[in-house]
């Protein structure tokens, strides 16, 4: 059980990584927003002030290599910009600048698939189980 929440926890960090041109619903530009998502132990990461730049994956099976059963971990992302790529957002912004910009809802999509998400770990983890059996 331990080892399935692990390994879910990790598929789903792929999942809301997964870009739109890769098949995803997360919006693709530069890949600063999939490399700024991140796991902790303590509580929601927290955005990063201004225009951080995010350089490399963050490591989310670090995190979840210690996890415990029924351990809560969170998994959020730390680009400021985040919650407008996930909502969307209408009206002018703080510089005046005006948006209409359609929500591509990348997190609850990932969480919709938490079921197949739990399933597929649980095949890889079997099969890992069965090759090392015979």
């Amino acid at each position: 059980l331990e080892a399935t929440h692990r390994r879910s926890i990790e598929l789903l960090a792929d999942e809301m990584r997964e870009t739109k041109p890769n098949g995803g619903r997360l919006p693709f530009q530069t890949g600063n927003l999939a490399r700024s998502l991140m796991a902790s132990t303590q509580g929601m990461p927290q955005g990063a002030e201004g225009a951080a730049v995010f350089l490399k994956d963050q490591d989310v099976g670090a995190v979840t290599a210690t996890l415990g059963l029924g351990q809560p971990v969170w998994i959020g992302y730390q680009a400021i910009y985040a919650r407008r790529q996930n909502y969307g957002f209408v009206g002018a912004d703080s510089l005046g600048r005006v948006y209409n910009q359609a929500g591509s809802y990348f997190i609850e999509g990932a969480i919709a698939n938490w079921q197949q998400i739990v399933a597929k770990a649980v095949a890889e983890l079997q099969s890992g189980v069965e090759a090392k059996s015979k």
